[in-house]
């Protein structure tokens, strides 16, 4: 009696821990899970490389507005824009080959493509942000801001749909 209570015992824990998941068993859809995931861990970098440089164009665009309020030399920024602008192309590079090896169609994975015009809005801002920082007079100076902050909100919305998508 002892003996097959011990035997039920150890046979209901061997089954509840396999699972008896045969699809899992037979290697078929854990190897489409891994590739799942691959691609969600990919997305993920790509986000966070995103809202790294998005955090980057929100510091610059403080230090361009005190440099402004203050009346001081706004050159020195130009060493950041230029930083960011680099981190943007070599970031634009990795996109542009995942959206076309991994997620080529729009309909099947939106999200690489969401990802490029979030970078595409980002850089646009930034261009605005220079215009802002190399603008000799109050009215240009403006006007670049108006756009850079637009092209700044549609940069941060995209990136916010991309991260609701990928937490799904």
């Amino acid at each position: 009696m002892k003996k097959a209570i011990v035997c039920m015992l150890i046979f209901s824990i061997t089954f509840i821990n396999m699972g008896f998941n045969f699809s899992k068993i037979y290697g078929q859809n854990l190897i489409l899970q891994s590739n799942n995931l691959q691609t969600v861990n990919k997305e993920k970098k790509y986000l966070f490389q995103l809202e790294s440089i998005s955090n980057q164009l929100d510091i610059l665009a403080s230090n361009t507005l005190n440099k402004i309020t203050k009346n001081e030399d706004k050159s020195p920024l130009i060493k950041d824009v230029a930083f960011i602008r680099s981190q943007i192309n070599e970031l634009r590079l990795d996109l542009s080959e995942y959206h076309k090896t991994e997620s080529g169609n729009i309909e099947e994975n939106p999200i690489s493509l969401a990802l490029l015009n979030s970078l595409n809005f980002y850089s646009m801002s930034l261009s605005y942000l220079l215009s802002v920082i190399e603008a000799t007079d109050s009215s240009s100076e403006s006007k670049s801001l108006q756009y850079y902050y637009i092209n700044k909100a549609f940069g941060d919305s995209m990136l916010f749909w991309v991260q609701n998508q990928i937490s799904k």
